[in-house]
């Protein structure tokens, strides 16, 4: 793909000059917004966030081990590994994040994130996702049990949850890899028996319905976010959401969000037209 991209450019670098001063202002501030959504990516740490998802997708295809063959499995986890890979999921997340962001607050919000408090808390985030496990988050709420309650703590973490709509973001994941491995498993059927994304999505709200996920979602977050913010100091955790919950903060939280679960639920779709290819590969 990079060897596709670099031939394009290449053709079209005699045109670059004219282009120069015929580009439209739309064009150009698009380009900017784009540019300034991958610096905010970087600097937010998305990676960190979905690098993990594909570990989830296989993990939860365990599950059916004993129900399917372990060939189908395997091509199931291939596609779900690929199509929610953090790679394929970057330009999606960056190309919405720019769409519903303007250059000016991208640009007010890695002035925030390149804080102090804004490197510290990006770097207690980065370093959470990749440690939280069974082990290490049991080990933590053994901790918590010696410790005296601390309210205003308990208080600033659920502000950050709200300003953050981490629920909604949590209930986006599991969501889309339910999805996503539903929507492989209908791919192994034959046409007739299809039931269709349209119709996985249906079942999946009986399943798991969407106000209980969330119900769910919310009172797991607080000791999950105690454990990521452990070492956060309160006068960054305070900070952290009073610019989370200022105006900026919303608009940038709102896109965020919204790019996640657009960018997982097209991923979740893309696992089962994947498969065919997967499939012949895997001779099923």
């Amino acid at each position: 793909m990079k060897m596709a991209m670099r031939a394009a450019l290449a053709a079209i670098s005699f045109a670059a000059p004219a282009l120069a001063f015929s580009a439209p202002p739309g064009h150009a501030q698009s380009k900017r917004s784009l540019e300034l959504a991958g610096q905010l990516y970087e600097r937010a740490a998305v990676a960190a966030q979905i690098q993990p998802i594909p570990a989830q997708f296989e993990q939860g295809l365990r599950d059916y081990r004993d129900k399917i063959p372990s060939e189908v499995i395997a091509v199931l986890v291939e596609a779900g590994k690929k199509s929610f890979a953090e790679p394929a999921l970057r330009g999606d997340i960056v190309s919405a994040i720019a769409q519903k962001m303007n250059a000016g607050d991208i640009g007010r919000t890695l002035a925030w994130l390149d804080t102090s408090a804004g490197r510290r808390v990006t770097l207690a985030e980065a370093r959470g996702a990749a440690s939280m496990s069974q082990e290490t988050m049991q080990a933590y709420f053994e901790g918590e049990k010696k410790k005296p309650p601390n309210p205003r703590r308990d208080g600033m973490i659920a502000a950050l949850i709200k300003a953050t709509k981490s629920v909604e973001i949590g209930a986006g994941f599991i969501e889309a890899t339910s999805l996503g491995i539903a929507v492989g498993m209908d791919a192994t059927q034959p046409v007739e028996k299809r039931i269709g994304v349209a119709g996985l999505r249906a079942r999946l709200r009986a399943v798991m319905p969407p106000e209980k996920l969330r119900a769910d979602i919310g009172a797991m977050l607080p000791p999950m976010f105690g454990y990521v913010y452990r070492d956060t100091s309160d006068a960054d955790l305070a900070a952290y959401v009073k610019f989370s919950s200022s105006p900026l903060g919303k608009r940038y939280n709102g896109a965020v969000s919204a790019a996640l679960i657009g960018a997982l639920a097209r991923a979740s779709v893309r696992v089962g037209e994947m498969l065919p290819t997967a499939a012949e590969k895997k001779q099923i």
